[in-house]
């Protein structure tokens, strides 16, 4: 029976030698621009996370208060405030450069960039010196990535989090304090971007590994543990008191519901998971790091590579992380996010046979050239229909299943811009010989700059149209400044979490939700977020004040209603009370 061959140095050093090709830091940063500017600033806030995130950027950017995070008027209990907190920093500093949305948006490239620095630190200290940059490279080859890390969504603050905590537990072997220090801090950033799932994790991973891993087993990891506590317990600590003496009730909404209610399915909140969700996901979304992550494992098996001790920390967490999502009630791709950390790391392991050269691997290198090729074509293609309407038949595509609504508008400067990283992703293809594993991660990197680089500049204008609100509310607005000019309230039902935060920037405008608030029940005006026609039986035959959709949603209407009478007079008694607004 063949086992793992590990190498249990304690060396503060490389435990083994990658032999990965050197490259330069400003290669890498080049790289990583490319990567990261497009698609960064230029849009609205898109449905649904950042739509809501936005809201909740600007209720801290105007009030200062990072206690209760507040949704259009009113608490909103899902997340804790860290990723709130730094976009509205970042408002403030950038808002009078860029618009709103875009200055807030920027601290995702901040959260991002910290996660790098973690998983570059932690690859440090496995692999060697020079191995950080491959897994920065890694990183932003995994496909699951680019259209979430130029988001503002919290997750991104818990994927930094949860980077720099394995990262801790990488070096509290042999750097007590510095690795207690990550570990610490990464864990108290993880509890503030999301709450218990990530610092439970890793929590829950710290202390195994001294009972499963004997490199761990000495008092310079206890000593970091030690170290991780005292320096990762006061900032939530800090949020969760202040919390609790805020609102009890608000603390108890949080911790029940929001935790323990969205593992077991009681908060009704994500939607619910299907089965083998994220055995179903990964293989794409964490793509290449899971097929190299197996590779490395599979040859250290057959005994052609060592794998370092090191690395006990990354799989242990992915194992965990991995198995707490699979027991959840609730799924989305967006919660697999913090796994390609400890992936990333674990992948790295297929990619130490740099040496290995065969026609193989410059086989595939050539296929992703091709595939390279193929996509920036279709990609430009596509781009020109959509800008100038010409070929008709690819346009009329488009705007028929994709884009529906939007007319072709002509904007030189995305088109500069795709030219311009074009070029750079050209200029940086022969960096690395093609017929290693190493030469195939930094031709698909290449690969997804390229692609995201000419969606995110060609396609965003577009893009953008389709996951707004700002047609909308725009088109409302003139008729809900009538009850305003009254001083007279606006009631709302069925209003998603997204959709009250837009109203709220795009038109000044807090409706009173019949689902949670009793003086709602006394308005004359109504708003209505209709989908698929459902309607209240109070309102069926009447005609609306206003209508408005996204253009091309036949699906999701607005609609604005007045009445003679308040809407408690008004509402049948059979007509079931409307119950718990759909969010997301």
């Amino acid at each position: 029976m063949r086992s793992l061959n590990l190498s249990s140095s304690s060396r503060a050093g490389s435990e083994l030698p990658h032999r990965l090709p050197a490259i330069s830091g400003w290669l890498l940063l080049i790289l990583l621009l490319a990567w990261l500017l497009p698609g960064l600033v230029g849009h609205e806030p898109w449905k649904p996370d950042e739509a809501y995130t936005f809201g909740l950027v600007q209720h801290v950017a105007r009030t200062g208060d990072w206690v209760v995070p507040t949704l259009a008027g009113e608490p909103f209990m899902e997340k804790p405030p860290i990723f709130f907190i730094s976009a509205a920093w970042f408002l403030r500093a950038f808002g009078d450069i860029l618009s709103p949305p875009d200055a807030a948006r920027l601290t995702a490239g901040f959260w991002l960039v910290l996660t790098m620095l973690g998983s570059a630190l932690a690859a440090r200290r496995i692999y060697g010196e020079g191995a950080g940059r491959w897994a920065i490279l890694l990183l932003l080859g995994c496909l699951g990535l680019p259209l979430r890390g130029h988001q503002m969504v919290t997750d991104l603050a818990l994927f930094a989090g949860v980077a720099w905590g394995i990262c801790g537990m990488t070096w509290a072997p042999v750097r007590p304090l510095a690795g207690g220090l990550a570990l610490g801090l990464g864990g108290a950033v993880a509890f503030l971007a999301k709450g218990l799932l990530g610092p439970g994790c890793l929590g829950l991973t710290a202390v195994l590994l001294p009972l499963l891993v004997p490199g761990y087993r000495n008092g310079r990891y206890g000593l970091a543990f030690v170290i991780a506590l005292i320096v990762g317990l006061p900032l939530p600590a800090l949020w969760v008191s202040q919390l609790y003496a805020r609102d009890p009730a608000l603390f108890g909404l949080w911790l029940s519901i929001n935790n323990f209610g969205r593992f077991n399915g009681t908060a009704h909140l994500g939607p619910t998971a299907t089965r083998f969700f994220y055995l179903k996901t990964l293989p794409w979304y964490a793509f290449p790091a899971l097929p190299l992550a197996l590779w490395g494992f599979w040859r250290a098996w057959r005994g052609k590579v060592q794998l370092s001790v090191a690395m006990a920390p990354a799989l242990l967490f992915f194992m965990i992380n991995l198995s707490v999502l699979i027991l959840a009630s609730d799924a989305r791709e967006l919660y697999a996010m913090p796994l390609l950390a400890p992936l990333v790391l674990l992948g790295l392991a297929g990619l130490t046979m740099y040496r290995d050269q065969s026609r193989g691997w410059s086989s595939v290198s050539i296929l992703v050239a091709l595939l390279a090729t193929l996509l920036l074509a279709a990609g430009v293609v596509c781009g020109y229909a959509l800008a100038t309407g010409t070929p008709p038949a690819v346009e009329a595509l488009l705007t028929r299943r994709t884009f529906a609504g939007w007319t072709p508008a002509w904007h030189p400067a995305a088109w500069v811009a795709c030219a311009l990283l074009v070029a750079v992703v050209l200029g940086l293809w022969r960096r690395v010989e093609r017929n290693t594993p190493a030469g195939f991660v930094w031709r698909w990197t290449l690969l997804i700059t390229l692609i995201w680089g000419a969606i995110a500049t060609l396609w965003l204008p577009a893009l953008d149209f389709g996951m707004r609100y700002r047609e909308v509310f725009v088109a409302l607005k003139p008729a809900l400044d009538k009850p305003v000019a009254q001083n007279e309230c606006v009631a709302s039902v069925w209003l998603g979490e997204p959709q009250r935060a837009l109203l709220d920037y795009y038109d000044g405008m807090r409706t009173r939700r019949l689902e949670t608030m009793p003086d709602a029940w006394s308005c004359q005006w109504l708003l209505v977020q209709s989908r698929s026609g459902q309607l209240p039986a109070m309102a069926k035959g009447v005609e609306p004040v206003a209508v408005a959709s996204r253009p091309g949603d036949d699906t999701e209407r607005y609609m604005l209603y007045h009445f003679d009478q308040p809407v408690r007079q008004l509402w049948p008694v059979s007509d079931p009370l409307p119950g718990k607004s759909q969010a997301k």
